[in-house]
């Protein structure tokens, strides 16, 4: 919103200080402007005046400090983003954004002292924009257990989708992730995260795992009849290596479909806690003997994940998105990820840079010598018939 419709309190021990931010304010033309010269007294304020769009804030207050403050507010959702005006170092103003954000409001800035009149006005215009927070994914629907998956399943309600994976040179699509999405015949399209947590630790995963697979093999055959070869990628659970039985229904099952093994990834992500045993490995083994792919997910992001590849016999890897997040302006995710991509080179290994979101950190990712990317900078997730619009295939056209 213009700035003449902002709320703002300027939280500030010196007198001297809040006079200057509430000048600045008035010609950026701040019209309800309030201060405060302690934590106590601005939660008193805000108890009196309700909610204020921004907060002018110095972390570094006798009493009770700025990050109390903060804490508090934002719990009883009386503040909407934080300006933080402490001349922070990079990096603590990193973990203090990440904070901020964690809370549910936006940090939008460090302006330093003394202020200045351009520091704040682009502090401010971070303001006007959505906050995209990272939610808790939501809990699973009323009514849905692991009998009604079953019930599901063997009604054919789960459908295979496809989130492309494009070349960062053209923009054309070079794979597929598929996921599963859930026609209940009650509670309407479900994706994924809100059914998979029924799922885990059950068999059920494995008939899931099938059904997609049968799904996504089929499409494959049809753009292969259209001259057209997709690779498809599909998630596997470390617990689900440990059925023996699980590899030989994926055998039989590309053997039916005629599948060519050179065609399909399996991807694990080891954000579940547990060590490979000798089982698991058995089964890693058997899905290279069948010519598929194996992928490292979320490469990075979680302890051992070098030690994975040491171990076991992957041959590509896709990175975790969160180091996209602010990847424009934060050096250490730069860092991050020219070392994945740095050791995917060394040791021969494919690499998908995931959560691009925009054409900036496309440009970065090029200059870095990434070529595959995903996210919904690229494309959405897709149906079937999308994805063969998307590939320009007339492969259910005749």
């Amino acid at each position: 919103m213009p700035a003449k419709f902002l709320r703002v309190l300027i939280l500030e021990n010196q007198s001297f200080q809040r006079a200057i931010a509430v000048k600045i304010l008035g010609q950026l033309g701040c019209r309800e402007v309030f201060e405060a010269c302690d934590g106590t007294g601005a939660l008193a304020l805000l108890d009196r005046i309700g909610r204020v769009d921004v907060v002018v804030c110095d972390v570094r207050m006798e009493g009770m400090d700025g990050l109390e403050f903060i804490h508090r507010a934002a719990r009883a959702a009386l503040i909407g983003g934080v300006i933080v005006s402490s001349g922070l170092h990079a990096e603590v103003r990193r973990a203090m954004a990440q904070w901020v954000n964690g809370l549910g409001i936006a940090f939008l800035g460090d302006v330093g002292k003394p202020l200045h009149l351009d520091s704040m006005r682009l502090a401010l215009e971070g303001s006007r924009q959505p906050v995209v927070l990272a939610l808790p994914a939501p809990a699973p629907a009323g009514g849905v257990s692991a009998a009604d998956i079953r019930r599901g399943l063997a009604c054919n309600e789960f459908v295979a989708c496809y989130l492309p994976r494009c070349d960062l040179g053209n923009g054309e699509v070079r794979g597929v992730d598929v996921l599963a999405r859930w026609h209940h015949p009650h509670l309407g399209p479900l994706e994924q995260n809100r059914f998979m947590p029924v799922l885990e630790n059950t068999a059920l995963l494995d008939d899931l795992l099938l059904t997609l697979l049968e799904q996504g093999l089929e499409l494959q055959r049809e753009l292969f009849s259209s001259g057209q070869m997709l690779r498809m990628s599909f998630a596997l659970h470390l617990e689900q290596l440990g059925r023996r039985g699980l590899t030989r229904r994926i055998k039989s099952l590309m053997q039916f479909q005629r599948s060519m093994g050179q065609g399909v990834a399996f991807e694990l992500s080891f954000a579940e806690p547990g060590q490979p045993t000798v089982i698991h490995l058995e089964s890693l083994v058997r899905l290279r003997l069948l010519g598929c792919a194996l992928a490292l997910g979320e490469f990075g992001s979680h302890a051992g994940s070098l030690q994975r590849l040491c171990q076991l016999p992957f041959n590509e890897v896709r990175t975790s998105a969160r180091f996209m997040h602010e990847l424009e302006q934060q050096p250490r995710h730069r860092a991050v990820l020219r070392g994945c991509l740095g050791i995917a080179r060394s040791l021969g290994l494919g690499i998908t840079v995931t959560g691009v979101e925009s054409p900036e950190q496309h440009l970065l990712l090029m200059d870095m010598g990434c070529t595959l990317g995903q996210g919904r900078y690229f494309a959405p997730l897709l149906s079937a018939e999308e994805l063969l619009r998307r590939l320009g295939s007339g492969a259910r056209n005749g």
